[in-house]
């Protein structure tokens, strides 16, 4: 459908189309038979639709109506905590949260012997490069040494 059509639509099948945009409807229903196709089904699937309802009509009882009423506006809308409201989902968060820390400590604990400290004097540091090619000139170097 066209956009002339699609912004009227509503209106049109409800009889409340302005006479300006009635005339500008209509005309372009008489030019456009793809639109005129579709419009005749919409008002057609209406017409079974309404065949549907009761002839008498049935209304609710007003203290239904009433009680649907105050339900809704009992009802608050969800918010995000309300997921977080149950207890033992919480307990599990708390649990699964712990279980994580201490497996992250063991594993940073056992991990901390395999790294050397940092030296913090010179002679630290040349004592420490002892696999180097020429560490023994170099503990003879420090030997010799007088401050």
């Amino acid at each position: 459908m066209h956009a002339v059509i699609i912004n009227d639509l509503e209106e049109y099948l409800s009889g409340d189309l302005p006479p300006s945009a009635l005339d500008r409807f209509q005309a372009h229903l008489e030019t456009c038979g793809k639109c005129r196709r579709e419009v005749e089904e919409i008002q057609e699937s209406g017409g079974l639709l309404a065949s549907l309802k009761p002839a008498g009509g049935v209304d609710p009882h007003p203290s239904f109506v009433a009680q649907v009423m105050q339900t809704v506006a009992e009802q608050t809308a969800p918010s995000f905590w309300t997921a977080f409201g149950d207890f033992a989902f919480g307990r599990r968060v708390v649990f699964a949260s712990l279980l994580t820390l201490a497996v992250l400590g063991t594993v940073l604990v056992s991990r901390e012997g395999a790294y050397a400290p940092n030296p913090t004097t010179p002679e630290a540091a040349m004592a420490d490069a002892a696999g180097s090619p020429n560490a023994g000139q170099m503990l003879v170097t420090l030997a010799s040494y007088e401050p």
